[in-house]
């Protein structure tokens, strides 16, 4: 049996835990021993003495608990003041995205730990659709809080601002739909829709037509620039499982974009949707280009942290649970690590 490790996230305003007090509960009711670190939970809201009153041993440091625990479960990737704690007895569960970072693809694989990156583990439906169990919770947070921040930016930057702006979300799958969902919420009137599966965009229009008249088009070179040379607000949630994001907005179609224009890049984790495209933090989100500006933050749901670290937890705890009694069998997504 592993004994199961939560960290306090390191990395820069990331304000989420991975596992709230409640379903640590569940974890030592079946046995487990399970580390968190002091403050952990804190800043989603939880508190340390709810991690005691749940059975959990709290410890002063990172140090003290990487050094105890085999099962490490994190919300984001290892920063480079971890890599030196991680060693061939870890198991590490959290979001990697190695795709867009060699550096962390190679720590992990030196230092001999098996990964399991929560993006990658997926389950089939009964209608055969394929269904990414936690990525999909967190990419419902980062559509939400990606149009959030996207009106509380137009409604400080533009003078005449109105809800008749136009607004172009690209892919409509979990981010492209929260987000859409924000904006009708809000009181947009101007949504265009641009996606390859031009039939999910159909029966999106059917289900708002008496809400909304929705603009819906199909994904090609022609319709993406004629958004774009109006568009005012973005959303870029085209997104590859596992691999880099194409390079959709090129800095051709940067340059035709109105001024003041904001995108927000919900694909950064994965190299970003556009060529200017670099990460950022909470603190300074924007990457300008010309008259463009980029929002560029990788973890986005973390500005809604406890909403994320609960929905975060309920969708990862019988895995962790599965991983740290070494019935990793009892789900076949997990059969595999990536290394």
């Amino acid at each position: 049996m592993r004994s199961v490790g939560i960290p306090k996230e390191i990395k820069e305003c990331e304000n989420r835990v991975s596992l709230i007090p409640y379903d640590i509960k569940k974890l030592i009711d079946c046995g487990i021993i399970v580390y968190v670190q002091k403050g952990a939970g804190k800043n989603a809201g939880f508190d340390d003495y709810e991690y005691i009153e749940n059975g959990a041993i709290m410890l002063d440091s990172i140090e003290d608990l990487y050094n105890k625990s085999n099962l490490i479960v994190k919300v984001k990737e290892p920063q480079k003041d971890e890599y030196k704690l991680i060693n061939n007895n870890h198991t590490i569960f959290t979001f990697f995205h190695f795709a867009s970072n060699k550096n962390l693809v190679d720590n992990m694989k030196s230092s001999g730990a098996s990964c399991y990156p929560y993006e990658i583990i997926k389950t089939i439906k009964d209608n055969g659709e394929l269904y990414y169990p936690i990525l999909s919770n967190m990419s419902v947070i980062a559509g939400e809080q990606s149009f959030i921040q996207a009106d509380l930016f137009v409604k400080n930057n533009f003078p005449n601002y109105s809800i008749n702006i136009p607004i172009t979300i690209i892919g409509v799958g979990n981010v492209g739909l929260s987000s859409m969902k924000i904006a009708i919420d809000l009181g947009y009137k101007n949504i265009n829709l641009l996606d390859s599966n031009y039939d999910k965009l159909l029966n999106i229009k059917k289900t708002y037509e008496n809400t909304i008249d929705i603009s819906i088009y199909n994904m090609n070179e022609d319709n993406l620039k004629s958004l774009m040379t109006k568009s005012i607000i973005t959303i870029g949630s085209i997104y590859n499982i596992g691999m880099k994001t194409d390079k959709l907005l090129t800095n051709k179609l940067l340059d035709i974009m109105p001024d003041g224009a904001i995108i927000m890049d919900v694909a950064i984790d994965q190299g970003g949707i556009t060529e200017q495209s670099k990460i950022t933090s909470i603190n300074e989100p924007i990457v300008k280009y010309n008259n463009i500006n980029i929002y560029c933050v990788p973890n986005i749901p973390s500005t809604a942290p406890h909403k994320a670290s609960i929905l975060l937890s309920n969708s990862i705890v019988e895995y962790v649970k599965a991983l740290a009694t070494n019935n990793e069998n009892m789900y076949p997504e997990l059969l595999k690590d990536i290394f």
